[in-house]
Order: structure tokens, then sequence, then C-alpha cells
């Protein structure tokens, strides 16, 4: 009873500090939700006559928001989204992509299927694109997340190689080929981590934190630090394993959003469980998190009730036993209140441990699966629990070279110039071989020398007469006049064909080709190549139907096939697929002029299958002799 006394007396002082610091915590919190509105609440249906408020268009916050952040946020802010679904098969998907400082991003994947096999994937990368534009396309490696329409359908697609866990067990030797693509489509509110959602549980994890400045409590560090937001939803798409058969999968599950600021992050630590109720579409997000000098253990999440009204969670607490022996999962409770109390417990399979070592962090985050029952109710989802001890400050690497294009393009440049990688200088092969030139210098292969004459030399070389004969084209085309597709087609090529290369051009090629060659201009052989703008894109390519004319020597048979280049992009095919793929039918084209290797043997190396795209199978086809043979045979 003293000890109890003497306990009761030192801990009083503590109690009325934590206390003092809740009232002045709660007092702040009630005064900036009175100073702000929600986020999402952007819809309104008596709002009559605004297609925006009865959400017939798309609120551009939406768009703003669901899109990848710009390279100068990431120094300081998260740029991460991902997405969760488990099935009454206890099937499970998982994919995270969360972009970094220095076009670096960090990918996860977690799939597991019916028969108890598991495919994982923690891939680093540092190709990613410039987003200063618009854009809505996440990607890492082989994974790509895009919307569709924000805030209500995304696209998951991966083609690649995954490590195979089966029954636990995993063999470093054991990485697979799997292609899957997924289609998101919400199915609920947002829910918005503010100090709104969990005012009363927000100032108690505030108030037991130690405060860097007393009696200030740290509001904007906790709006700072859960700048996050998510939504339920359905998975629906299909797998296959090593190019089997596509085996469809349906999931209930959700979207996280995470684009909160990194100055709090060391020191942090979180317990969230994800979990889904098949037989009654309860949906749960639990977590419990501390962010150091800021909040300990604040509960964050919500329930999606089987009536499908999202409550946010007001209490949280998660107990887990640790492995008592080998193939003994562990087991774990939790409880949490969200409008009503729950009692949650179940196992979990041994977890898979994520290093977190992008952004300059120091930590790991374990996920695993789980199997649960709440309300008397079997679910399945994930538990993941990490923390990041340290971080160092990003620094953000400026390019050595940092290229624009010129405000006047020259007519003809050499493989070695830095404007030869503009793709709208030098089309897609010119600039790609610009691109290969460049890289050459560090990698140390050979490319054979060139040069380009310009997309502004096509430009230069058009007159009056050929606009006249291409518009005539354009309008047979699309139906405003009638006429014969192939006639118009051979007019225009013909045409182009026959006129004369303008003098500046000319002189300019000669110019360029004896920089590059010297006197050997007229005794070499080379390959005048076709090298349109937007010719191979994802969604279309023109590969053979624009010409290249192989073993051209002497300047009067170059010009010849440069004219010859330009008119091929008029033939009757080409401009049939372009026209059906919603292509500019004269578009602004370049020609590629290089030196010709002299080959016993010639073909294409696909570094994956070219009908599959299976990383794990290389497919060559070449002849004897020029690559032009294989494309007649």
């Amino acid at each position: 009873m003293i000890v109890s006394f003497i306990v009761a007396l030192i801990t009083a002082p503590l109690e009325l500090i934590y206390w003092i610091k809740w009232l002045i915590t709660y007092a702040a919190i009630r005064f900036c939700k009175s100073l702000h509105h929600k986020r999402f609440e952007l819809y309104d249906i008596n709002a009559l006559g605004d297609p925006v408020k009865l959400g017939y268009l798309v609120p551009p916050l939406e768009k703003e928001i669901e899109s990848p952040r710009p390279d100068s946020q990431l120094l300081e802010s998260a740029d991460e989204v991902f997405f969760y679904g488990v099935n009454s098969k206890s099937e499970c998907l998982l994919v995270r992509i969360a972009r970094g400082f220095n076009q670096t991003a960090c990918a996860w994947i977690y799939l597991k299927l019916a028969n108890g096999k598991t495919y994982s994937l923690t891939e680093s990368t540092g190709v990613q694109q410039s987003f200063e534009g618009q854009c809505q396309q996440f990607t890492c490696g082989k994974l790509q997340m895009h919307y569709m329409c924000p805030m209500r359908r995304w696209r998951i697609f991966y083609c690649g190689m995954l490590k195979e866990t089966s029954n636990g067990k995993e063999n470093p030797e054991d990485t697979v080929f799997v292609k899957f693509a997924f289609l998101y489509k919400a199915s609920s509110d947002v829910y918005d981590c503010t100090l709104g959602t969990n005012p009363q549980g927000f100032t108690s994890a505030i108030a037991r934190a130690k405060w860097k400045v007393p009696f200030v409590p740290p509001i904007k560090e906790f709006k700072d630090s859960v700048n996050f937001y998510f939504q339920t939803g359905v998975i629906a798409g299909t797998v296959s394993v090593n190019d089997g058969e596509e085996y469809e999968m349906y999931l209930f599950g959700e979207k996280g959003r995470n684009i909160a600021k990194f100055a709090n992050v060391p020191g942090s630590k979180c317990i969230t469980i994800l979990g889904s109720v098949p037989s009654n579409g309860l949906v749960i997000h639990a977590s419990e998190m501390s962010f150091y000098n800021i909040f300990e253990n604040a509960p964050v999440g919500f329930v999606v009730d089987p009536n499908g009204e999202m409550v946010s969670l007001k209490k949280m607490g998660v107990n887990i036993t640790s492995f008592a022996a080998e193939n003994n999962p562990r087991s774990f409770k939790a409880s949490f209140n969200a409008g009503r109390n729950y009692e949650m417990s179940g196992i979990m399979a041994e977890p898979i441990v994520n290093e977190v070592g992008y952004q300059g962090w120091s930590g790991s985050v374990q996920l695993a699966f789980v199997e649960f029952e709440v309300q008397n109710k079997k679910g399945y989802g994930l538990i993941l629990f990490g923390e990041v001890q340290k971080a160092t400050m990003p620094t953000f690497n400026v390019p050595a070279s940092n290229m624009s294009l010129p405000k006047t393009v020259p007519l003809t440049v050499k493989f070695t110039d830095e404007v030869s990688q503009f793709g709208e200088v030098s089309g897609g092969k010119g600039s790609s071989l610009g691109k290969l030139t460049h890289l050459s210098k560090v990698e140390k292969f050979i490319v054979p020398k060139g040069i380009i004459v310009t997309t502004s030399a096509y430009k230069a070389f058009l007159t009056s007469e050929i606009h006249n004969a291409v518009k005539h084209l354009e309008d047979v085309a699309y139906g405003n006049e009638s006429g014969d597709l192939k006639e118009s087609c051979a007019k225009v090529a013909s045409l182009v064909e026959n006129t004369e290369l303008p003098n500046e051009i000319r002189h300019s090629i000669i110019e360029n080709l004896a920089d590059s060659f010297g006197d050997e201009v007229n005794r070499l052989k080379f390959a005048v190549r076709s090298s349109a703008t937007g010719e191979d894109t994802a969604s279309m390519s023109a590969a053979g139907q624009m010409d290249t004319f192989l073993g051209v020597q002497g300047l009067k048979d170059i010009f010849t096939a440069v004219t010859k280049c330009w008119a091929s992009q008029f033939g009757y095919i080409a401009i049939e697929y372009k026209r059906r793929n919603g292509q500019v039918l004269n578009s602004p084209m370049a020609v590629v002029i290089q030196e010709m290797v002299a080959c016993e043997v010639s073909g294409v190396l696909f570094t994956c299958d070219p009908l599959t795209s299976n990383p794990s199978k290389i497919t060559i086809t070449a002849n004897y002799g020029l690559g032009e043979v294989m494309l007649q045979t």
C-alpha cells in the first residue's frame, strides 16, 4: 500500500502535465478544424446546373492529387500509391510504388494464389521519367499503375519476373515469369486522415508525445505527417504464370495515396491491419502510428460496415506473439473501436521483410498474410509493421548536361550532337542512335557513325504544291472529298520523290558527312533510313512501313534516297495504318544516313519474348547477308 502511494505521488505531476497538454491540443485541433473544410467535400446533389458538384465532371483537385507529384516536390514529400485486395479463396494482392528524388522509385509486389504459392518483388530503379507536365502514370521497373478516371478507376499492370514461394519455403533460384492486369473500381467514400476524423484520439496521441517546444502542440507537424487518404473498392483482372493459362481474380480491398512530408519520418513506427470479411463485406483498415516528438500510438484508419458506411477508427490495440517454433505460425489479437467495439484474433504467416533503403532512410517493413475472425466471421488480409530509425537529408543531383531544344533546329545533325537525341528533331530511329552514341562514350560499345537530316529540313523541303496534294489526300482519307485513297497516296508519293532537294539542305548534308567521314564519303556505302516522329509508340508500331535504302554510294544517290524516304510515309499501307490509329498523316519526318557495316550475318535480338514479353526467353531472328533479305522472306 505504501509503494502504491509513493508511485501515485511520483506520477501525479506527470499525469497533470499530460492533461494540461491534452486540453491545449484539443483546443488547437478544434480551432484548426473550424478554419479548414474537408479536402474531398466536393459534391452536392442540390447544386443544380453545376456538373462538377453533381459528379458529372471530375474536379480539378482530384486530377491534381491523384497524379504523380512534380519532381520539385519530391525532396520533401512522399509520392506513393498502393492497392491491396483479398477474397474468400484466401487470395491476396498488394502492389505499391513510391517515387523518390533523383528519378528513383521503389516497388513492392505481393501476390498470393489459391494454390498457396506466393510471388513477391522488391525493386528499386533509377530510370523514372520527369513528371513536371501532365501525367497520371506511376512506373517502377515492370510495374505500371495509372488512373483512367481519378478517384474512380485505376489500371494495374505487371509483366516480369517474380520470386516464387511455396508452402512458406523459398528457393533463391525460383523466379518465374508473371503477368497480371487488374482494374480497380472505387466503391466507397474517401477516408482523408485529417484532424477532424478522430479529434479525441489524435489529441491523446499528441499529448503523450514529447514536444520540442513546451506547451506548443505540434499540430502542423501532425498534419504534414498524416497527409494520406484511402478508398475501398474492388480489383478484378487476370494472372498468368510462366505463359500459362490466364487465371481470373476478383478481390475486395482498397487504394491508398501518401503525399506526407519527409521531415518527421525518422523515429516513426507503424503497425497496420488490412482486412476484409467476404461473407458480409466488412472492410478494415486499422493502424497504430507513432512519430517521434509528434504523437504516440495514434489510431488511424476506418471500417466500412456491411451497410457500406465508412466509420473512422477511434481506438486501437494490437498484441502479436513471437514464433514459438519452426512451422508454428504466430498469433495476434487486435481490438479497435469504429462506431462500435471490434475484437479480432487470428494467425499470420511468416513475414516477408522489405528493407526501407531508398530516400536515404534506414529501416524495414514486415509484411505477412493473415487469417482472422471478427464478429464470428472469417476474414483475410495483411498485416504490416515496421519502423524508420534514421534518415539522411536528400540532395538533388543536377544533371551534368541539361539539354534543351534549340530555338532554331539545324537542317542536319551528327549522331554526336546532343540535339540529335530529341525525338522531335531526329524522329524515332535518329533520336535512339543519338542516345546510343552518347552512351557509348561511357559503356564502350560501337555505334556506326552517321548524320540525321532533321524534321526542320523536311519542313523546308515541302513546297506549296506538296502541301496542296497532302491536303487533298487528307480530305479523301477522312471522307471530306470523294476519291480513291490509293491513287491519292501514289500522287503525293510521286510528287515528293520527284521534287529536288533545296541547295541549303544539300550543302548541309555534304558538310556534316565531310565532318564525320572526311575524304572517304564517296568511297563508303551508307544506309539511308526513314525516321518519323511518333512512328513507334506503346500503342502502335510503324516497322517496315516506310522505306530504308541499303548500300547507297555517292552524294547524288544519297540525295535521291532521302527524298524517297520522305515519300514513303505517303504509301497506302502507311497512310491507312496512321489513319486507323488516329495519327497525323503528314508527320514531321527525319532521315538517318548511317555508315553501312560489312556483315556476314544480320538480324534482330529480342531481350524478351516478342509474343509474351517473357524476359526469361531471348529470341534471335537472323539470316546470312543484309537484314533486307530477312524482311523480304
